[in-house]
């Protein structure tokens, strides 16, 4: 693991309306306040079209026509942020908000950068489905959330305090999940036979994913598990999972980062819950062993 100065300050000392550092793949992102609870001048935030300018086009000039040329990567991008944060969901309902836009709102238009001498100006449901498929999505992610760092820098963000006491500052919960309307990409054997499965580490004193991975499926989530640990600091955090990351080499791996973390143990594996219950409770290992034997009296 490099070292990092977020690794040298207590784990209760972040102070959201500075800088912060972080040693992970991604920056940390403070809660932001809502726009009307704050007075803010046009220009006076940080733009998020320059901030999306760090990732990269990865799509290739053969075959576009001359009088049609191909969508800007920026404004697209700005249409599916702005899209999914007034709540539509899915590529056809962005794609028809932009086309409404297009007809009786024309500034909004111009205001995601879209120029006026293409025909249609916003992108089709094919198109940004493409788009975001073979996007670089941590570029992406990087871009997306350091933009929301130097917004929440900009906004002197600090959390209320009881929300300081209620949360511990240096939890972080891995977690896997299904994302709701997404497939896997195209290339992988079960495309669109299954969801999306993402792992995420999430801080929750901060309310935001430090960095996720892809996992073959729900219940396979343990590499991932694994890759995650390699990719964030360990020192000073306090790591939680559900009882799939129950396993010696994900503990070794924390505790030779100098972290800790906290584990569910379930009786599928008996030898370790015995010997946590006679650590820490004289009848423990005996109230285990009348446990097995009543279950396996119940499963003759």
């Amino acid at each position: 693991m490099s070292g990092s100065s977020a690794d040298t300050v207590p784990p209760a000392s972040f102070a959201l309306g500075k800088a912060l550092s972080w040693s992970g793949s991604v920056a940390l992102q403070p809660a932001l306040p809502l726009m009307d609870e704050v007075a803010t001048a046009p220009g006076s935030l940080p733009s998020l079209a320059k901030a999306l300018e760090s990732v990269s086009d990865h799509r290739k000039p053969r075959g576009f026509r001359a009088d049609q040329p191909p969508v800007l990567l920026i404004p697209s991008l700005l249409l599916l942020i702005v899209g999914v944060l007034i709540g539509r969901r899915g590529y056809g309902s962005i794609m028809e908000w932009g086309r409404l836009c297009e007809r009786e709102h024309q500034e909004v238009v111009d205001a995601l950068g879209f120029p006026r001498n293409r025909t249609p100006r916003t992108p089709a449901a094919a198109t940004l489905f493409r788009l975001v498929r073979d996007l670089n999505l941590a570029e992406f992610q990087a871009a997306l959330q350091g933009w929301v760092v130097q917004t929440a820098e900009a906004l002197h963000v600090t959390l209320p305090q009881w929300e300081q006491g209620a949360v511990p500052t240096d939890q972080v919960a891995l977690d896997g999940k299904t994302v709701r309307g997404a497939s896997r990409r195209r290339g992988s054997t079960d495309f669109d036979k299954t969801g999306l499965h993402a792992v995420a580490a999430y801080l929750p004193a901060l309310h935001t994913v430090l960095d996720q991975l892809v996992a073959d499926g729900k219940g396979q989530e343990l590499s991932a598990v694994k890759m995650l640990l390699g990719r964030l600091p360990l020192s000073g955090r306090v790591y939680t999972a559900d009882a799939l990351a129950t396993q010696r080499e994900v503990c070794q791996t924390i505790t030779d980062g100098n972290g800790d973390y906290l584990l569910p143990v379930k009786k599928n594996q008996s030898a370790l819950l015995g010997d946590i219950r006679e650590a820490f409770s004289p009848s423990g290992a005996s109230e285990l062993a009348e446990s097995s034997e009543y279950d396996q009296a119940r499963s003759c």
